[in-house]
């Protein structure tokens, strides 16, 4: 079986986080109407440093969905800003490609280097 190196394992599971916070957002602004609703995130990059800080496998610290405390809510007790959320799909969607272009190119380095 072919094992990829370290860093292209590490780049994948951080595109992976992307893609759910690509639904995660998503979701939020299916929902920017509901009334009561809670604006989601995706927690990972704090579990992810804290776990890189004490020595611990990264592959450990797995993204969470988690409800965003403390937004300011509307009249409805909705959390939603659809700007907020827009910027942040917007950010994500780079985040992704950067990803993306990345894994691309280390995968296209490597079939160079097999010769096919």
């Amino acid at each position: 079986m072919l094992q990829f190196p370290e860093h292209i394992e590490r780049v994948s599971v951080l595109a992976e986080v992307s893609e759910l916070r690509h639904r995660v957002i998503s979701h939020n602004i299916a929902n920017v109407n509901t009334p009561g609703y809670q604006r989601l995130d995706v927690s990972f990059d704090e579990h992810l440093f804290r776990a890189r800080r004490q020595g611990q496998e990264s592959e450990k610290a797995g993204p969470s969905i988690v409800q965003e405390p403390g937004e300011i809510t509307k009249m409805d007790g909705n959390s939603v800003d659809i700007d907020t959320e827009i910027g942040h799909l917007n950010q994500n969607s780079m985040v992704f490609q950067m990803y993306s272009q990345i894994l691309s190119t280390h995968l296209n380095t490597m079939r160079r280097a097999l010769g096919q």
